[in-house]
C-alpha cells in the first residue's frame, strides 16, 4: 500500500466514521477545525499516557511526570475546543498559495492552540477576581498563566507541533481541491 493509497483510506474513514460526517465537515476550514481537533485530543491523550509511563518507570529524566500527565487531562477540555477554533481560523485567514499549506497552517493552528487555550484560562481568571473583587492579584494571575504556557509549550512541543503538522497535510491531501473556503 502506497502513501497515497493509505491517505485515501484515512479520508474515507474519516468522512464515513470521524469527523468528516459532522456538521459543516465538507467546508475546508470547518473540516480542519474537526480533523485538528481530533488530532490535538489524541495528542494529549497520548501524552499523559507517555508522562505517566515514563513516572511509573521511574524515567531518569528529570520530571514530574506524574503531574504533568494529570495536567494534560485538565487541559483537554481546553485544547479540544481551541483547537478547533484555532484550526478554524487559519485555514480561513492563511493564503493558500504559502508553501507547503497543510503543514504550515497546522503548526500554526497548534500554535494558536496555546495562545487561545491560555488567553480562555486568562478570561476565568479575570472573571473570578473581578466576582471576587481581588483586582490586585490580576498581575500575578497573569505571571501564573505565563508559566503555564511556558510549561505546556516546552513539555509538549515535540509532539504537539509534529502531530499539527501532518495532521495539515492529511486534511489538505484528503480535502477535495474544489472544497469550499469559507
Amino acid at each position: 500500500m502506497t502513501s497515497a493509497d493509505l491517505l485515501t483510506t484515512l479520508g474515507t474513514t474519516c468522512k464515513q466514521y470521524g469527523p468528516g460526517r459532522l456538521p459543516k465537515a465538507e467546508r475546508r476550514d470547518i473540516g480542519a477545525g474537526y480533523a485538528l481537533a481530533s488530532a490535538a485530543t489524541g495528542a494529549t491523550l497520548l501524552f499523559s499516557l507517555i508522562a505517566w509511563s515514563l513516572y511509573a518507570l521511574g524515567s531518569p529524566i528529570g520530571s514530574d511526570w506524574e503531574f504533568l500527565g494529570t495536567m494534560g487531562l485538565i487541559a483537554l477540555p481546553f485544547v479540544t475546543p481551541t483547537s478547533f477554533i484555532s484550526a478554524v481560523i487559519v485555514w480561513h485567514t492563511l493564503p493558500s498559495d504559502v508553501p507547503y499549506f497543510g503543514a504550515s497552517a497546522g503548526v500554526l493552528a497548534t500554535l494558536g492552540t496555546y495562545l487561545l487555550a491560555l488567553l480562555v484560562l486568562f478570561t476565568l481568571s479575570v472573571v473570578e477576581l473581578g466576582v471576587t473583587r481581588q483586582y490586585a492579584q490580576l498581575p500575578e494571575a497573569a505571571a501564573f498563566i505565563g508559566v503555564i504556557g511556558f510549561v505546556a509549550l516546552s513539555t509538549t512541543f515535540w509532539l504537539t507541533l509534529p502531530v499539527g503538522a501532518v495532521s495539515g497535510i492529511i486534511h489538505e491531501r484528503v480535502t477535495p481541491t474544489g472544497a469550499k473556503r469559507s
